[in-house]
């Protein structure tokens, strides 16, 4: 039973830390860090799209394919949900016209709308986790 409960405690820890800091982003906070074990902030730009909401885009870079950025992605796409009380809804995005690797998540919440995505940049050499956050309304 120790086991069980020591087990649950962990796999919920790195929402924990990271939920406050997402919750600021709809409020236009500007820091980002994510989970653990990576624990690496971000850079935190906004940006007011044609519709005239403004969103928020966080940006980790990792070197080029390295496993750390798919953890990172995965570790990200597992926090979100325990965070906001949301599941993640499948949408078909734009295919992009390059052969980089590109994977987008995208959450609807009660607050607004959340992507997630990881980008292969090979003409930089970098792997990039990026974080979109648009607040509803």
């Amino acid at each position: 039973m120790k086991a069980v409960l020591a087990a649950l405690l962990l796999s919920t820890m790195p929402a924990q830390a990271f939920c406050p800091q997402l919750e600021a982003l709809f409020d236009g906070g500007k820091t980002m860090t994510l989970p653990q074990p990576f624990s690496t902030d971000a850079k935190c730009t906004t940006s007011r799209a044609l519709s005239g909401k403004t969103s928020t885009h966080c940006a980790w870079p990792f070197d080029y394919r390295v496993p750390q950025a798919s953890q990172a992605f995965d570790a990200v796409i597992q926090a979100v949900p325990n965070c906001l009380s949301t599941s993640l809804q499948v949408e078909n995005d734009q295919n992009v016209n390059h052969p980089d690797f590109y994977d987008l998540r995208i959450f609807q919440t009660r607050r607004g709308e959340v992507g997630v995505s990881l980008k292969d940049k090979g003409g930089l050499q970098q792997t990039y986790v990026f974080l979109r956050v648009t607040p509803a309304g």
